[in-house]
């Protein structure tokens, strides 16, 4: 099957032999392909005298090129109708004006992109906060219009200037790369992980025994967006499988890491230690709890913060405005309607005489960072008390550290 990449590769050696024959015969197969890769679209089909303007158009500089005939070009078009190269869909269209079994010399046709305006668009704003070298994300952006073709949504790449960009790690697409490398060969990996410093450059961190850069070597699983950053899951190759399934609030067996903070990523010989699948959902061992099998994109969504601790059950109570964000934040809540106000001391009048029960899982950590991040909102954390008591203890530093000295 051909991959996006593959084709993205493919199609720039298509382009590159079209730019070189300057002074050889034409080639109308190419030549009506490239035209419709280009030009076309769903919206914007193209005629057969439309394919060869644009050809003598495109082809001006060269002095040896000769479009093809009408009678050509209709050739071309009927064939790549039923032959799909570099895995691309020719397509005649339905416009209302030619029956099925009609032929006509003036039928439409366009290429069917491999992605659609719409998705080009929501690819280009996601990776357009990707702390990516700018240089290469005007290059990724490229690849995206190339397969959009004439369907993508503008010929000029966007312009790129944001001050972060400064303090981005210019590895990021190469550690990306080498990290898919090594998962579809079950291969550990080994790197550097940074920090920042004042002045905003990553650093690596140091071995406190050494003083030297120190070396992680992981079981890399899988990669995933979460809330803008972009994180590697997966285990410390030489740590073994606990055998029993205490767990830890704040810890599970598995580890991430933001990408664009690996320095010197190296892709080892040696075979990962621990597939995924000897982990639950929770990052405990699968063959000691029976629960469902590690998935790295489900253990993302379930978290609201990237933190690693295991899964907790968490009811709160939450006032009307607060629920779209929780919604927006937890990916699975139980929600149950309340008579009477989130205060049952506020029996002000205007105030809704109603309100919301939640129950939601998360890691300890992270119900706790979202409750402090609502603080002003109407949530109210009912269970467990050890989230209620970090709650109060969290309140009583900010009370001390911004009250009256």
């Amino acid at each position: 099957m051909t991959t996006p990449d593959d084709t993205i590769r493919s199609a720039d050696d298509w382009r590159s032999a079209l730019e070189i024959r300057d002074t050889r015969a034409a080639n109308p197969l190419m030549d009506v392909f490239a035209t419709l890769w280009r030009h076309s679209s769903d919206d914007h089909p193209l005629t057969p005298d439309d394919i060869i303007d644009l050809l003598e158009a495109d082809n001006r500089q060269n002095s040896f090129y000769k479009a093809p005939s009408k009678e050509t070009v209709i050739n071309q078009l009927q064939y790549l109708e039923y032959t799909r190269i570099l895995g691309r869909e020719v397509r005649r269209s339905d416009d209302g004006e030619t029956s099925a079994d009609e032929e006509s010399d003036d039928s439409r046709w366009y290429m069917a992109p491999v992605l659609s305006p719409s998705e080009v668009r929501l690819l280009e704003d996601s990776l357009m906060l990707s702390r990516i070298d700018p240089e290469e994300l005007q290059g990724v952006i490229s690849g995206l219009y190339q397969l959009a073709g004439g369907s993508a949504p503008s010929t000029d790449l966007p312009d790129i200037s944001i001050d972060g960009y400064e303090h981005i790690n210019g590895e990021f697409l190469a550690t990306i790369e080498k990290i898919t490398e090594a998962m579809n060969n079950q291969l550990a990996v080994d790197f550097s992980y940074c920090d920042y410093d004042e002045q905003g450059r990553l650093v690596k961190r140091l071995d406190r025994r050494t003083g030297k850069p120190r070396r992680y070597v992981f079981d890399p699983y899988n990669m995933v967006y979460k809330k803008g950053g972009y994180y590697l899951l997966g285990h410390f190759h030489n740590c073994p499988v606990p055998q029993n399934t205490d767990q830890n609030e704040n810890h599970t067996n598995l580890f991430c890491f933001a990408v664009n903070r690996i320095r010197n990523l190296r892709i080892t010989s040696t075979r990962i230690a621990v597939p995924a699948d000897t982990w639950d959902e929770n990052g405990l061992p699968r063959k000691l709890t029976g629960a469902p099998r590690f998935d790295a994109v489900a253990f993302a969504r379930q978290r609201p913060h990237m933190t690693m601790g295991t899964l907790v059950d968490v009811v709160m109570s939450i006032g009307p405005s607060v629920l779209t964000n929780v919604y927006e934040w937890f990916d699975n809540p139980k929600v149950e309607r309340v008579d009477g106000p989130f205060d049952p001391d506020d029996d002000h009048e205007g105030v809704q005489a109603f309100h919301y029960r939640v129950s939601v899982r998360s890691p300890k950590l992270g119900i706790i960072w979202w409750a402090l991040q609502y603080a002003l909102a109407d949530v109210r954390v009912e269970s467990p008390q050890s989230v209620r008591d970090e709650l109060l203890r969290a309140g009583l530093q900010l009370a001390r550290r911004y009250g009256d000295e």
